[in-house]
């Protein structure tokens, strides 16, 4: 997740890439549906139904992203991001579903030696979806990566599995008007249909887990610690770390260990920049702080003034990360 953006350049992003994967998906579903029909591939009505799958995801993708942005309300204190994770809970088990189609249908087919009739509108066809389809995992990934989206993330992974779904459609259709085998077709989209569910498995988990607020990343919340020790002398310590996810946002809370004969203000003040200095490096993160005073043994009255001297010198930092100056954009 990146820090770079601001919250608001992050929703512009987001809900930006998700019209774009909706569009997508519309034109790609009426594609290869029309395609499909015409020439009868089970390989390319496949993957139009995967597509129509798409359409429908990328609208719940859409509307829960929209829903997550909403602010905190008097129902909902720490706002709606859970909304985000609910509708990739739902586009997961949707895909999930599409494929588990696809596996009976193309049974059923190699059953009755159901083949396709032409197959050159075909192979044309799923040649511009993995091109397409690439492209469009590549887009939205991006996005997905800069704003911590997880149905964005959600979006792209079925995407990248509409590359390796059609580029096998595509060899399976070659291979077909190369050898006349029957079961080419229909053989190929089950595989394809039994690729999709195992892909959808693991984007559920992932959802799952955010709802049941699972902790970051032990790499993020190692980054956490680096950035909290890094306050020594101007912290005695800290402990209490809990995060979890929620949509795009990330929360974090601790306690931090104070010297007892702060000041109130420098006590805040110390929290405060810790707090803004792990919300900057994280992005779109809500960090919540509770200062403990020390019960260890005092290091003395010269130690304590020249940390003081040091909590009175910090800086917001706003102003000192990169691209600013002196508290204003450069």
């Amino acid at each position: 997740m990146a820090g770079g953006l601001r919250k608001e350049e992050m929703d512009r992003k987001r809900i930006g890439t998700a019209r774009f994967s909706l569009g997508s998906a519309v034109t790609l579903a009426a594609t290869k549906l029309f395609v499909g029909i015409a020439t009868g591939s089970l390989g390319v009505l496949s993957s139009a139904f995967d597509n129509l799958a798409d359409i429908l995801m990328s609208g719940v993708n859409y509307l829960s992203i929209r829903k997550s942005m909403e602010p905190p309300d008097s129902s909902h204190p720490y706002g709606h991001g859970k909304a985000e994770t609910l509708g990739t809970i739902f586009m997961s088990v949707i895909v999930a579903l599409t494929g588990v189609w696809i596996v009976w249908e193309g049974i059923r087919r190699l059953r009755a030696g159901i083949v396709p009739g032409s197959v050159d509108a075909g192979l044309v066809v799923m040649a511009l979806s993995v091109a397409a389809s690439w492209y469009i995992s590549g887009r939205i990934r991006k996005a997905g990566e800069e704003t911590g989206s997880s149905a964005l993330m959600a979006d792209s992974l079925h995407y990248r599995t509409d590359v390796y779904s059609s580029g096998g459609i595509l060899l399976a259709l070659l291979a077909y008007r190369q050898t006349g085998w029957k079961w080419l077709d229909p053989g190929v989209a089950a595989v394809v249909g039994g690729y999709i569910v195992a892909a959808a498995l693991p984007i559920f988990r992932g959802a799952l887990g955010d709802l049941m607020d699972r902790s970051l990343p032990p790499e993020t919340v190692e980054k956490i610690r680096q950035i909290i020790e890094s306050h020594r002398p101007l912290i005695v310590d800290y402990h209490k770390l809990r995060t979890r996810r929620s949509g795009s946002e990330v929360h974090v809370d601790f306690h931090l260990v104070v010297c007892r004969q702060y000041l109130l203000q420098d006590a805040h003040r110390v929290a405060d920049h810790l707090e803004k200095e792990v919300a900057l490096v994280l992005g779109n993160a809500h960090v919540v702080t509770h200062i403990d005073p020390c019960e260890i043994e005092c290091l003395g009255q010269d130690h304590c003034e020249r940390v003081l001297g040091e909590i009175r010198k910090l800086e917001d930092p706003e102003r000192t990360r990169p691209g600013r100056e002196n508290g204003k954009k450069v």
